[in-house]
């Protein structure tokens, strides 16, 4: 009996310290299995690129497509020296970046003052509303003869392109995140007595970023100016301005997750539950 009590005494003793011994916490688990999946994406998406080049390479090499429409990677790889050395390689390059900049802050800037105005007045909302919709479905390419004779051949074109194009995603994603906010958060800020500006900067603001980030990185698509020259330099060029306006789209992405941090908590909560 003696013996029986305490080897059960023992398997108690025993099962007691495997439940104290720390297991894997759930935030780990989640971080890992976040890291897996981001892994999996990356194969994914090399393995896609290799694919996309391989048909490209065939495309041509086959008499499919003429190779002065569509020359082979290789070809257009082998002028990257050449178009990245060249004498204006540099300055073409910096005109664009500033272009592209430019027109961004500045299309961005006024498509948010103008989405936070319509947002919070009506009477604006409702006056002005109808100009901004026609002027959005006017086509670009009407509208770029007209910047060339007003600004000239200059950056100041360039960047009126860019502002035209960057301005109305950052309006509409700004008017609809601004409104779209939850009427029982509102009657909570009211129940506070904050001001406006208060309620604006508490939680209108907060609320409407994810959308308003959303609205950036699609302007920044339309403000990326491509530059044409000869075939196949054409190409690298535009392999160039692709990679630039990436390097850029990645850049707002990674100020998107800095500063609308509580969006990835949210989904790791979600996640957990």
């Amino acid at each position: 009996m003696a013996g029986g009590a305490g080897d059960g005494m023992a398997h108690i003793q025993g099962d007691a310290q495997r439940l104290d011994r720390p297991g894997p916490r759930p935030e780990k688990t989640s971080s890992l299995r976040a890291h897996l999946a981001a892994r999996r994406y990356l194969f994914l998406s090399a393995l896609l690129f290799v694919a996309i080049i391989a048909f490209w390479h065939l495309l041509p090499t086959s008499g499919l497509i003429h190779q002065i429409i569509l020359p082979t990677p290789g070809a257009i790889a082998a002028v990257f020296p050449e178009v990245v050395g060249h004498a204006l390689f540099l300055s073409h390059f910096s005109f664009t970046l500033f272009s592209i900049l430019v027109g961004f802050i500045l299309g961005s800037g006024i498509g948010f003052a103008m989405g936070v105005l319509f947002a919070f007045s009506e009477l604006w909302r409702k006056t002005l509303y109808p100009y901004v919709m026609g002027f959005q479905s006017t086509p670009r390419v009407i509208l770029a003869p007209l910047m060339i004779a007003w600004f000239g051949f200059g950056p100041e074109s360039k960047i009126a392109q860019a502002v035209v194009g960057c301005f109305f995603p950052v309006f509409l994603n700004t008017l609809v995140g601004l409104s779209l906010v939850e009427e029982n958060a509102l009657k909570l800020m009211r129940s506070l007595r904050a001001t406006p500006w208060q309620t604006f900067r508490m939680l209108r603001f907060p609320y409407a970023m994810p959308t308003i980030f959303a609205g950036l990185k699609v302007s920044l698509t339309f403000a990326t100016i491509g530059v044409i020259v000869a075939i196949p330099q054409m190409y690298a060029i535009i392999i160039i301005i692709g990679l630039l306006g990436l390097a850029l789209y990645l850049a707002i992405e990674w100020l998107d997750r800095k500063i609308v941090f509580w969006r990835a908590e949210d989904a790791e909560m979600s996640k957990l539950r």
